[in-house]
């Protein structure tokens, strides 16, 4: 095939490799192979027809419109195009990208979880300020003997308060 032969499609048969077979006038002819991924980033119809659970992809023009770019040249082209290490460069990313904000999805989400731990947290700390003492843990007591000259000291205040300092600014 000339590579300025009107192509009526091309077809790839398989789903994680492709094998570009070119059609026209009722001649077949195999363009290309490799990785489908590079290709699919870039043919938004051949997305369309994995989503659909195909195990092909054909690629043709729209009938009626003007298909005169539709050549084995440009198919040749758009290949090429793909197939530059800047390209796939480019697709790699894309996919780790859209990884990284589903992952940044499911922390928020469960980041829910965790901001509802922290309002709790943060009520608990303001009751024990408040004088209002909440047992922290088991080995707390009701009522403590008074033993002189322990004293508390003032430090236990600033700790507590950059506590709530701390707690404030992640809540937010």
């Amino acid at each position: 095939m000339k590579s300025s032969t009107r192509l009526d499609s091309i077809v790839t048969p398989t789903r994680t490799r492709c094998d570009l077979v070119s059609t026209a006038n009722g001649k077949s002819e195999k363009i290309a192979s490799g990785l489908l991924n590079p290709f699919l980033a870039h043919l938004r119809a051949a997305q369309e027809q994995i989503g659909k659970g195909g195990y092909s992809i054909v690629l043709e023009p729209k009938h009626g419109s003007d298909s005169t770019w539709f050549t084995k040249g440009t198919v040749e082209r758009f290949v090429r195009f793909v197939s530059t290490p800047e390209i796939l460069e480019r697709v790699y990313m894309i996919e780790s990208e859209i990884v990284q904000i589903e992952k940044a999805i499911s922390i928020q989400n469960n980041g829910e979880t965790a901001a509802h731990f922290v309002e709790d947290l943060l009520a608990k700390v303001e009751e024990n300020i408040e004088g209002s003492k909440v047992a922290t843990n088991g080995n707390e007591k009701a009522i403590v003997l008074y033993q002189p000259f322990t004293h508390q000291p003032e430090e236990d205040k600033s700790t507590m308060q950059r506590k709530i300092t701390l707690l404030e600014a992640t809540k937010h």
